[in-house]
C-alpha cells in the first residue's frame, strides 16, 4: 500500500470525531514525526504553547509584506496588481516595510512589539508543486529528500517510544498536539500511523456529550450501527480532557469576528488553553486557498480582491486571539507562526494574479518576541520586528525571477524547538537530520514569564544559591518517594541538562560541572504532575 493511501486509511480507521461549534478538532498523541514528538514533550516540560497557522496554496509575500524601499521595481514588475503605495500600512521603527491595508490588527501587533516578520524564507532548489512543497514543509526535508514522517511527529516517537501503552498518564494526561480543521496534516504523521481523530460533521460533539449517535435505520443493522458509532465516540481517551478544558469558564469579553472560520478555530484554541490543557502544539488552517493565479486583486481597486479577503481573515483572527490570550493572562506562554508552502513570482501575470514562486515572509506573533529596539540595536538584524531585509528585486523582472531566499525554513524550526519549546541543540539536530543556525526570534530571557515567588515555587529550597561550584542541595516540602524529572535551562529556554532521578527522601544533591560564573539559569523540578521553578545564580 502506498504511503498516502495508508495515511488516509489509518487516519479514518483510528479516528473518532469531536466538534466544537461546527469546527473539526483532531487530537494527536503520536504526532506525525519525531520532530513533533520531541517538541511536544519538551514544551510540556517548560509549559509553553506553539500555535501554527497554515496558509494553504502559496501566499504572495510581496502583496502581504511590502518592500517600500523596492517600490519602483515593484511597479515595473506588477503594475496590474500593485496598489498605490499610499494605501500600504506603515510600521513603527521600520521605514522599509509595510503591510497590506487588510491587516490593521497585525499592524497594531507589530507596532506594539508582538509581531515579527522573517523575510525570504525558503530552501535550496525549491519545488513548485503544492503537494510536494507542502510535504517538504511538513516533514522538514530538503527538495531532493523524501521522508515518511512529519517534523512535528518524529519527536513523539523518540520521547514516547512505547506509545500508546500507559497513556494518558498522570504526567501527561493530554494530547501532545491538536489539529483543528478538516484534515490531518502530514506534519502529524508518526513513523507507523497517524493517531489523530477528526469531527466530520457539526453534530459530532453533541453526540458525544449526550451519549447519542446519528439516526440509523430501525433494523438489526441499524441497531448495530448505532452501537458501533457510540462506542467509537466514547473510545478516545483524550476526549474528556479536551471537553473539560473547553468548558472551563472563560472570563474574558473578547469579540471574535463573525463569518471567519480561522477566528472560530483560534477561539477554540484559546478556550482549551484557558481550560488548562497541557497540549503544547496546535495547528489551525486558513479556510481559503492562497493559490491566486487570477483575481488576486480587484481590477478597479487593487486593495481589494482574493488576497485582501484572505489577509482580512488572518489579521482579524490573530488580533482577536492575541487579545484573548492577554485578557486571560497567558500571552507569555503562547507563540504563533504562519507558513505557506511557497511564495509567488515577482512578476505578475496577465490574469491579475501571480504564479508559484519561492521565498516568502513567515510571520510570528506573541508577547515573547525579540522586538525590543534596545535589544536589537547594533545586532545583525537591527530593525525591531524584522529579521532579514527587504527582498532585492531586479529593476525589470521577467516571469522567471524569484524572491531570493534569505533563510532556510529549517532555521525557523530549530529556533522554535530550541528557544521556545526547550529542546536541546542535539535533539533539534536529530529531528532535522543536521544542525541549522538559529535566528533571534524570541526574547532572550524567560525570567519575566516565570513567577518564581509564588507559593509553590517558594516551597522548594535550593542551596547554596548563589553558587560557585555547581553543587546544589534541593530540599522538598516533604519526604517524597517517586521519580523526579530535573531540567536545567538557560534563561532563553535552551535545555542544558535533563535527568530522571528516583528518590525516597526530603533532600537531593545534584551537581552540574558546566555552569559558567556570573550567569543565571532556571532549574525545573517535576514530580506527580507538579512543576517547580527555581532561579539559579552563579558567581
Amino acid at each position: 500500500m502506498k504511503r498516502r493511501e495508508f495515511i488516509k486509511k489509518s487516519a479514518v480507521a483510528a479516528s473518532v470525531p469531536i466538534l466544537f461549534q461546527g469546527i473539526p478538532v483532531m487530537a494527536s498523541s503520536e504526532i506525525a514525526s519525531e520532530t513533533l514528538e520531541k517538541m511536544a514533550l519538551s514544551a510540556i516540560n517548560c509549559g509553553r504553547i506553539l500555535v501554527i497557522i497554515q496558509q494553504n496554496g502559496g501566499n504572495d509575500g510581496l502583496n502581504t509584506v511590502f518592500p517600500l524601499d523596492q517600490w519602483s521595481s515593484l511597479v515595473n514588475a506588477r503594475s496590474n496588481i500593485l496598489m498605490n503605495n499610499s494605501s500600504v500600512l506603515t510600521l513603527a521603527n521600520n521605514n522599509t516595510t509595510g503591510l497590506h491595508p487588510a491587516m490593521p490588527e497585525m499592524k497594531n501587533l507589530y507596532n506594539s512589539g508582538k509581531m515579527m516578520v522573517v523575510q525570504g524564507v525558503s530552501y535550496p532548489n525549491p519545488n513548485y508543486s503544492h503537494f510536494r512543497a507542502t510535504d517538504i514543509w511538513f516533514t522538514g526535508s530538503g527538495s531532493t529528500t523524501t521522508l515518511d514522517s512529519g517534523w512535528l511527529g518524529r519527536a513523539l516517537d523518540i520521547k514516547y517510544p512505547n506509545f500508546p501503552t500507559a497513556y494518558p498518564s498522570t504526567d501527561m494526561p493530554d494530547p501532545l498536539a491538536i489539529q483543528i480543521g478538516s484534515t490531518l496534516p502530514f506534519s502529524l504523521q508518526g513513523p507507523n500511523l497517524n493517531m489523530g481523530y477528526s469531527a466530520p460533521d457539526p453534530a459530532s460533539l453533541l453526540n458525544v456529550i449526550n451519549g447519542i449517535t446519528d439516526p440509523a435505520p430501525n433494523s438489526d443493522y441499524g441497531n448495530e450501527l448505532t452501537f458501533l458509532r457510540l462506542m467509537k465516540d466514547q473510545s478516545n481517551v483524550y476526549r474528556a480532557a479536551i471537553q473539560n478544558a473547553y468548558y472551563v469558564q472563560l472570563n474574558t469579553s473578547v469579540n471574535y469576528p463573525s463569518n471567519n472560520k480561522l477566528a472560530d478555530q483560534l477561539k477554540i484554541v484559546a478556550k482549551l488553553i484557558n481550560g488548562g490543557l497541557q497540549t503544547p502544539v496546535y495547528i489551525v488552517n486558513h479556510p481559503n486557498s492562497h493559490d491566486t493565479h487570477s483575481s488576486q486583486v480587484d481590477s478597479l481597486d487593487k486593495t481589494q480582491g482574493e488576497q485582501a479577503v484572505n489577509l482580512t481573515l488572518l489579521s482579524q483572527a490573530i488580533g482577536a486571539f492575541q487579545q484573548d490570550l492577554e485578557a486571560m493572562g497567558k500571552d507569555n506562554k503562547v507563540a504563533g507562526m504562519t507558513f505557506s508552502e511557497f511564495g509567488r513570482r515577482i512578476k505578475s501575470n496577465a490574469s491579475l494574479g501571480t504564479d508559484h514562486g519561492t521565498g516568502a515572509p513567515v510571520i510570528f506573533f506573541g508577547a515573547v518576541l525579540n522586538t525590543s529596539p534596545t535589544q536589537v540595536s547594533g545586532t545583525a538584524y537591527p530593525v525591531p520586528g524584522m529579521i532579514g531585509s527587504s527582498p532585492i528585486l531586479p529593476t525589470n523582472a521577467v516571469s522567471s525571477d524569484q524572491v531570493p531566499m534569505q533563510f532556510d525554513y529549517r532555521q525557523l524550526y530549530t529556533t522554535v524547538m530550541q528557544d521556545w519549546l526547550c529542546m536541546t541543540e542535539a535533539e533539534a539536530s536529530q529531528v532535522l537530520g543536521t544542525n541549522y543556525v538559529k535566528l533571534p526570534i524570541f526574547n532572550e530571557t524567560l525570567l519575566s514569564s516565570i513567577n518564581f515567588d509564588n507559593e509553590q515555587n517558594q516551597s522548594l529550597f535550593l542551596s547554596p544559591n548563589p553558587n560557585t561550584d555547581g553543587r546544589f542541595t534541593i530540599r522538598f516540602p516533604e519526604t517524597i518517594n517517586t521519580t523526579l524529572h530535573i531540567t536545567l535551562m538557560s534563561i532563553n529556554g535552551s535545555v542544558i541538562d535533563t535527568r530522571i532521578v528516583n528518590i525516597n527522601s526530603q533532600e537531593l544533591s545534584v551537581e552540574y560541572s558546566n555552569l559558567t560564573s556570573a550567569s543565571t539559569y532556571i532549574l525545573v523540578v517535576e514530580w506527580n504532575g507538579n512543576r517547580f521553578y527555581k532561579k539559579v545564580l552563579t558567581k
